[in-house]
């Protein structure tokens, strides 16, 4: 005989699972709206903190509120659904993602007194559910000698405000290589514009800055770093279609005036990096229709808007 099914029989096990799978749901909900709640309030604490010192006239007090800052953003990046929370109302700080969507960079700047920078930055790499890995970077700039020739380290980065990530590029040694764009807004004479590599470690929780991937004016670099008039606008983009960097090419003014950063701006010529082979190769007076982003990323400092994504319809000029 065909034994049958005594539903009554099973019916508050039957209840029971139903409530274990509405209480563990109800239980997701609540700890998602309660860490939406977190970043609401960290996110509100920050920008109150960067409104503080755009008033300030302290430059050891307005570093002091920045340090807040970078610890309150660093205790709330933790978190795995920060990685994704978007920050849109800290229109004063750089939130990029890579192309690829593997880390997340958080970068602003503070303008001293004397018109010399500093920079702050934090690296998240996302975790897939576990907290994520936030990397701390700490600005030794003024204190590097011969930049362009150094690797350097999450402990003593060439500060920057980056505002273009490119795609990895994998180079000899088997690395996969993130190539960034940025400014450094410097002193009062000059700004630099910047192109800066970046690496992580196989744990994928340290960050390296610089690698002898470019080739230019038949020098081998770790970084290029473009110093003109803070008065001159550089072109220095990233031509996703053609694959290539673009950017002015600089001179003084008058031979006599070469070194003297200050008289520097764009000629009439423009040059290129290409990667071919497993190198950034240097390409002199290229033809090139300029493009520009959408949205154009600002020369930023702090106080002024500065656009966050990344992934915009480039436009011939």
């Amino acid at each position: 005989m065909a034994q049958t099914f005594n539903t009554r029989k099973f019916k508050p096990f039957f209840y029971f699972l139903i409530f274990v799978g509405l209480f563990s749901a109800f239980s997701r909900r609540a700890t998602a709206q309660a860490e939406i709640s977190a970043f609401v309030r960290s996110e509100w604490r920050i920008l109150q903190l960067m409104n503080e010192i755009k008033s300030l006239k302290d430059d050891s007090l307005a570093i002091r509120k920045h340090i807040e800052a970078e610890e309150l953003f660093a205790k709330t990046l933790i978190l795995p659904d920060a990685y994704l929370y978007p920050f849109d109302s800290l229109t004063m700080i750089g939130r990029l993602y890579a192309p690829d969507k593997s880390f997340r960079f958080i970068n602003w700047n503070h303008s001293f007194q004397d018109g010399t920078q500093c920079h702050f930055g934090l690296i998240v790499v996302p975790s897939g559910g576990e907290l994520n890995t936030v990397i701390w970077l700490t600005d030794w700039s003024d204190s590097i000698r011969q930049p362009e020739q150094q690797t350097l380290s999450s402990d003593n980065w060439y500060g920057a405000l980056y505002y273009r990530i490119i795609d990895a590029q994998t180079a000899d040694d088997g690395e996969q290589y993130y190539t960034l764009l940025g400014v450094d807004m410097n002193t009062w004479e000059t700004k630099k514009k910047i192109i800066e590599i970046l690496s992580f470690g196989k744990n994928g929780t340290t960050a390296q800055f610089g690698a002898p991937i470019i080739e230019f004016n038949g020098w081998t670099k770790n970084r290029l770093i473009f110093e003109l008039s803070s008065q001159e606008t550089m072109y220095l983009e990233y031509n996703k279609r053609k694959k290539r960097i673009e950017f002015d090419h600089l001179a003084p003014p008058m031979p006599y005036m070469v070194g003297q950063y200050e008289y520097y701006g764009p000629d009439e010529r423009t040059d290129g990096l290409k990667f071919v082979g497993k190198q950034w190769k240097h390409y002199k007076n290229i033809s090139v229709k300029k493009i520009k982003k959408k949205p154009v990323p600002p020369e930023f400092q702090l106080g002024k808007p500065m656009k966050r994504n990344n992934e915009e319809e480039e436009i011939e000029e």
